[in-house]
């Protein structure tokens, strides 16, 4: 990657999005193009990183503006989440994912000068719906079960074999990003994590394993990824710790006070700890529920890359992550 060479982020405001921009601009690329939807948050990242080029693209709808932004781009990053908010059915999330990627491999298409993407998937597209409590490990070889109930983990490999089937049709080398929990953080004042996502005003929960990474990581993840040349055309887990759940409500209660906690979660959610739940469903052994989830209720999943030499992760503490996000969410109350 050379510093000159344009470079095109889909979704630059979001979540990991925003952090990629931080790590690209720090190593010093010059010609950083990103789209956006949301006016306020390109203004924000834009106050911050004033050398950026924003443009505001649906990439659902907007080929015209992604067909521009895609003119001369030699590397390109796809953080984008697209969703049109009236997906109901498996079928609709199906549509609206690969609607997004053939949006996007089109243009790259027509661009003619695209030479790496690096596509933002999600774990669920590796071990998701899977009903054989026999198989404790998984990795980059395995996909989510077929099942018009797993809507997550079917939309995201429809997405993802969307974009490697366009990649192998051109001749474009691809890096596939799986996630896991994606925690820590934000780079600027909002965040998408899954910690609230977890814990405010929520349902009681089981007790499980909540395999995790720090968003810091996976951008940079994506930035190392993009710049090896020796790593192409696979699918890379993201993985930095492992905690329970249970494990996240304590540090929370440590690190917060009542009124912390309620300015940020409302009514916490209550976790339901694992022997009372396993006691619960010892007579429901037979359901899809029990099958699907109680290695990760007994803390014996093991999800691992194939590929450990790819990535050197920075943040493999949760209580370090954990405490750091809820810093930033304190902090960005104010």
């Amino acid at each position: 990657m050379n510093k000159e060479n344009k470079i095109v982020v889909l979704g630059i405001t979001g979540y990991m999005g925003s952090w990629l921009a931080k790590d690209l601009s720090d190593a010093g690329y010059k010609n950083i193009f990103g789209s956006f939807t949301n006016s306020k948050k390109a203004a924000a990242l834009k106050d911050v990183l004033p050398d950026l080029n924003l443009v505001d693209i649906d990439v659902l709808s907007d080929n015209d503006k992604l067909t521009e932004i895609m003119q001369d781009a030699k590397w390109v990053f796809n953080d984008t989440a697209a969703f049109t908010g009236k997906e109901k059915t498996t079928t609709d999330y199906i549509v609206t994912k690969t609607m997004m990627a053939n949006n996007v491999m089109q243009t790259i298409k027509q661009a003619g000068t695209v030479e790496k993407i690096v596509h933002l998937g999600s774990v669920g597209a590796i071990g998701s719906g899977h009903m054989n409590p026999e198989i404790t490990e998984y990795d980059e070889s395995d996909y989510s079960a077929i099942d018009p109930d797993n809507i997550w983990g079917v939309m995201k490999l429809a997405e993802e074999r969307t974009v490697t089937q366009w990649c192998e049709n051109l001749g474009i080398n691809y890096v596939i990003v799986h996630p896991t929990n994606v925690i820590g953080p934000s780079f600027l004042a909002w965040n998408h994590d899954m910690i609230p996502a977890y814990l405010k005003n929520g349902n009681p929960m089981i007790d499980s394993q909540m395999d995790s990474v720090d968003v810091r990581d996976i951008a940079k993840l994506e930035l190392t990824l993009m710049g090896n040349p020796d790593i192409n055309n696979i699918r890379i887990l993201g993985k930095g710790f492992t905690m329970m759940l249970s494990q996240l409500v304590q540090i929370v209660k440590e690190h917060l006070d009542d009124q912390q906690i309620k300015a940020l979660f409302g009514k916490m959610t209550p976790i339901i700890d694992a022997q009372t739940a396993l006691d619960v469903l010892d007579n429901a052994k037979d359901s899809n529920y029990y099958k699907e989830n109680v290695n990760k209720i007994n803390n014996t999943l093991d999800m691992h890359t194939k590929y450990p030499d790819a990535y050197q992760y920075q943040y493999t503490d949760a209580k370090e992550t954990v405490i750091a996000a809820l810093d930033k969410m304190l902090n960005d109350l104010k």
